[in-house]
C-alpha cells in the first residue's frame, strides 16, 4: 500500500507518508489496495471489519481495537412518493459516521507506535477520536470551536480526552491543533487529512453494495463538509468497479447548508476547485458541515462531475422541517443529517421512480437536541 497525491502524483510508502503532499500541499490517499474479493469477506469480524482483507491497516496477529462499528442498517422507505433507502450512520458507537474512518485511523496509528492523538473538530470527529483512543489506550487531545454544541463537547470530555475550546471561526481550532503537535509519538490524527480515515469511509460503499443484494444505487446522497464520507464512498465504489465487481458507478450528490456552501458554489460555477471567500458565520443548525475550505475539494468536485452528479444547497428552515419530518418517521437525526432529506425535495425532478436512491443519515439526534 502506498500514499498517493491525486494532484501531483507524488508516491511514498504508506508507513512513511507525511500528512501533506510535499509537492502540492494537499492530502494524500492510500492506493494500491488489495482487489475487492467477495470471497474474502470475513463475516465473523465485527461491523465493517468484515472487509479486513481489503483494509490492510492491522498486521496479522495484532489486536483489533473495535466497538463493532459499521454494518449500519439500510432502511427502505419513501420520501414524497420517491422510493429511497436511508443508510443510518448515526447508529455507530459514538453516534456518527466518523467512527468508520476514525476506527481505521486509530488501528493504523497503534501499529505505528503512536501514544497521543489529537484533532480539531466541530464535535463528531472529536467525540469519535476520543472514543476510539480510550478503547485503544491512547491519550486524546481535541480542539473544538467554542461555539460547538454542548452535548458534543460533553461527549468528548466523558471519554477522558483533553477538551480544548478555541474562540473564533472553525479554522482557528485547526490552527491551534496544528501548532500543538510535538514529539514523534504525538500525531495530528486529522479526520480531514489522514488517508486512513478516507480508507475507512470506503466501507460505507461496500456495505451498501452488499445490503442492496450486491448492486450499487443509481443515486448516492450525503452531506458534505470536509467531504470525507462523500469522497470515501466514491473511492469505495470506484474500487468495486476496478476490481470487476460492478459495471457502473452511482451518481453522487453533495448537500451543503447556507451560508457555507463552497463545494456547491464551485460546482455550479464550473470551477475545478473552491474559490476563497470572506468568512461568514456558520449555519446555526448544520454545524457539522460548516467547513469553508474542504481540503479535498478538488477530488470532491472531480467525483461530482465524473459521476454525472450534482450539488444541492438547503437552508435552516428546510433543515428544521426535514428533521421534524424524519423524527415523525422514527428517524431521529441531528440537523446536519437532515440536510439530505431537505435536499430530496429539490432532487425529485431528477429522479425516476425506478431509481435506487441511497441517502446517508450521518449523525444521531442526541448529538444536538432540538428545543421542545
Amino acid at each position: 500500500m502506498i500514499a498517493y497525491c491525486p494532484s501531483s502524483q507524488f508516491r511514498i510508502a504508506a508507513e512513511e507518508a507525511p500528512l501533506r503532499c510535499p509537492l502540492s500541499g494537499e492530502p494524500l490517499e492510500f492506493r494500491e489496495l488489495p482487489p475487492f474479493d467477495p470471497d474474502r469477506i470475513e463475516d465473523h469480524n465485527p461491523g465493517h471489519w468484515r472487509y479486513l482483507p481489503m483494509l490492510p491497516v492491522v498486521s496479522p496477529g495484532r489486536e483489533l481495537h473495535s466497538l463493532g462499528e459499521g454494518w449500519t442498517p439500510l432502511i427502505e422507505d419513501a420520501w414524497s412518493e420517491q422510493p429511497i433507502y436511508w443508510k443510518f450512520e448515526g447508529l455507530m458507537p459514538s453516534g456518527s459516521y466518523k467512527d468508520r474512518g476514525v476506527s481505521v485511523i486509530v488501528n493504523w496509528l497503534v501499529g505505528q507506535g503512536v501514544r497521543t492523538v489529537m484533532d480539531d473538530s466541530s464535535g463528531n470527529a472529536g467525540a469519535s477520536l476520543a472514543c476510539y483512543a480510550a478503547r485503544a489506550g491512547l491519550f486524546a487531545r481535541i480542539f473544538v470551536p467554542a461555539y460547538a454544541p454542548q452535548p458534543k463537547k460533553a461527549q468528548i470530555a466523558v471519554y477522558g480526552a483533553e477538551l480544548v475550546e478555541v474562540s473564533g471561526p472553525r479554522t482557528a481550532a485547526t490552527e491551534a491543533a496544528e501548532a500543538s503537535q510535538t514529539g514523534d509519538d504525538v500525531i495530528y490524527a486529522s479526520h480531514a487529512w489522514h488517508p486512513a480515515c478516507l480508507l475507512g469511509f470506503m466501507t460505507n460503499a461496500w456495505e451498501i453494495w452488499e445490503q442492496l443484494g450486491r448492486r450499487v444505487p443509481d443515486w448516492f446522497v450525503t452531506p458534505v463538509g470536509y467531504g470525507g464520507l462523500f469522497l470515501g464512498a466514491w473511492r469505495g465504489f470506484q474500487h468495486l468497479h476496478r476490481s470487476g465487481i460492478i459495471e457502473r458507478l452511482p451518481r453522487m450528490v453533495a448537500v451543503q447548508a447556507e451560508p457555507i456552501t463552497p463545494i456547491c458554489d464551485a460546482f455550479h460555477q464550473g470551477f475545478s476547485e473552491i474559490v476563497p471567500r470572506r468568512q461568514v458565520a456558520p449555519s446555526v443548525l448544520a454545524d457539522g458541515i460548516a467547513v469553508e475550505k474542504p481540503v479535498r475539494n478538488r477530488s470532491i468536485l472531480g467525483a461530482l462531475r465524473q459521476s454525472g452528479g450534482t450539488a444541492v444547497v438547503v437552508n435552516d428552515e428546510e433543515i428544521n422541517a426535514a428533521q421534524e419530518r424524519l423524527a415523525q418517521r422514527g428517524l431521529f437525526v441531528e440537523p446536519t443529517s437532515a440536510t439530505v432529506a431537505a435536499a430530496l425535495t429539490k432532487l425529485a425532478p431528477q429522479f425516476n421512480r425506478s431509481d435506487t436512491v441511497v441517502v446517508n443519515l450521518t449523525g444521531l439526534g442526541l448529538k444536538r437536541l432540538p428545543a421542545i
